[in-house]
């Protein structure tokens, strides 16, 4: 499911490498069948790393954000912006009736007001992502020159 060429990761992973190639002038042809075993080991080494760093990542947001919310007096705005929002979502939740054919509404609506939390808090998480697929490719468009250029050297 993760290595299909329909997944949006996989694709992503195709555009940042051809956009790689270009930029490092790597003008090879590269086999279809080579090219999707590259993309598949590119995405495995990404989430070898991207797991991990994630986990914990959110474990030591969470744990820095209990602690100052716990321990200090005044909060920066934006701690006391997402407190306000936490704390107005927490009605919405307590009121939700789920039964065995429908989930309410109400879900959806926490879903809605919490995203931009979600997304602020995620922001570090998904630069330090974009930089390790940036290494890694960089990584892998320079071997697969000097792979290349080593081929064509042998062929003269």
């Amino acid at each position: 499911m993760l290595y299909t060429p329909n997944n949006i990761l996989y694709k992503y992973i195709r555009y940042r490498f051809r956009r790689i190639q270009i930029q490092c002038n790597m003008l090879y042809d590269i086999a279809p069948e080579e090219e999707d075993e590259i993309y598949r080991n590119l995405l495995k080494k990404r989430a070898k790393i991207l797991i991990p760093v994630g986990i914990l990542y959110f474990l030591i947001f969470g744990i820095i954000f209990a602690w100052l919310v716990g321990t200090s007096e005044e909060l920066n705005p934006l701690m006391k912006w997402e407190l306000r929002v936490i704390y107005n979502v927490i009605p919405i939740l307590n009121t939700i009736d789920i039964t065995w054919y429908a989930y309410s509404l109400d879900l959806l609506r926490a879903a809605v007001i919490l995203m931009p939390l979600a997304i602020i808090n995620s922001f570090p998480y998904i630069i330090i992502a974009y930089i390790v697929d940036t290494i890694l490719i960089r990584r892998e468009v320079k071997a697969l020159i000097k792979t290349y250029s080593m081929k064509e050297y042998l062929k003269i």
